[in-house]
């Protein structure tokens, strides 16, 4: 039996969220287990984040994480210098957050993005 346009369309949508959370699971894997490993834990996110990106392949996504990356990482930056709310084992960035923060954040940022855009084909509008 062929399959209609729609529900060709629902399984990619679903196929793409389930994509977007084994990548948001590894983001956080990696920290969970490398956090007091800088470098490797940089490294491994930022082979996720080009991971991510080939495969989402959008301009508007690459721009999202990068302003996700520069704006979480300053307002961390900024809560932790001037409220001392919490700390970094190995701060490593002006003695206040790890350099791996920044894809961290940018991670997030093109996660959610990519993953509302799959949530508004699901007719999820309002």
């Amino acid at each position: 039996m062929k399959k209609t346009k729609l529900e060709r369309g629902f399984k990619k949508e679903w196929k793409n969220i389930l994509f977007n959370s084994i990548f948001v699971g590894v983001a956080i894997l990696i920290v969970t287990l490398f956090h007091k490993n800088i470098m490797l834990t940089t490294i491994l996110e930022i082979i996720l984040a080009i991971v991510g990106l080939s495969k989402w392949k959008s301009k508007r996504t690459f721009a999202i994480f990068i302003f996700a990356g520069m704006f979480g990482t300053i307002a961390e930056m900024i809560v932790i210098y001037t409220s001392y709310a919490w700390s970094y084992a190995s701060p490593t960035l002006m003695q206040l957050i790890p350099t791996w923060l920044f894809v961290v954040w940018a991670n997030a940022g093109a996660f959610l993005y990519e993953t509302s855009k799959e949530i508004h084909k699901l007719g999820v509008n309002k």
